[in-house]
């Protein structure tokens, strides 16, 4: 399971060091693509192969809206492979759709990874906080 909070930058050549526990196991090549709320997923080679077979099951009664939703989301998806030094390169047209220059927040979000920038991710947790009051006592044991 993917989880935590991590802090980083982006260096000039678009490269951003991936969290070790991250990368534990075969987690070496990763699925890069946009993401809901202006941030970028990455998943995991594995898990990414479990997203495709979704991608073919999703309930889509208008075809034309599942083409338009598969070009998105696989238009913008990327292999990028760890290097030795457990950093990854984002490609630039990735970076601009999710706004980072430099400092981001990476998040381990169950089975996949998230890249903010990390002025959106502050100005998001600010919103998300009330939901989470609001529905935290749901989790109580």
């Amino acid at each position: 399971m993917l989880i935590g909070l991590y802090k980083y930058s982006v260096d000039p050549k678009g490269r951003l060091f991936i969290p070790s526990r991250f990368r534990k196991g075969k987690n070496k090549n990763f699925i890069v693509t946009i993401g809901l709320d202006q941030c970028l997923y990455i998943y995991p080679f594995e898990k990414w192969s479990k997203l495709e077979e979704r991608l073919e099951d999703l309930p889509f009664k208008n075809k034309s809206e599942e083409r338009a939703f598969k070009r998105i989301i696989l238009s913008g998806a990327t292999e990028v492979r760890s290097d030795f030094q457990g950093r990854i390169l984002l490609p630039s047209n990735l970076r601009q759709y999710a706004a980072i220059k430099d400092a981001v927040v990476i998040i381990g979000v169950s089975n996949r990874i998230e890249i903010w920038a990390k002025d959106l991710w502050e100005k998001y947790t600010r919103s998300a906080q009330k939901l989470f009051k609001k529905h935290i006592s749901s989790l109580e044991i």
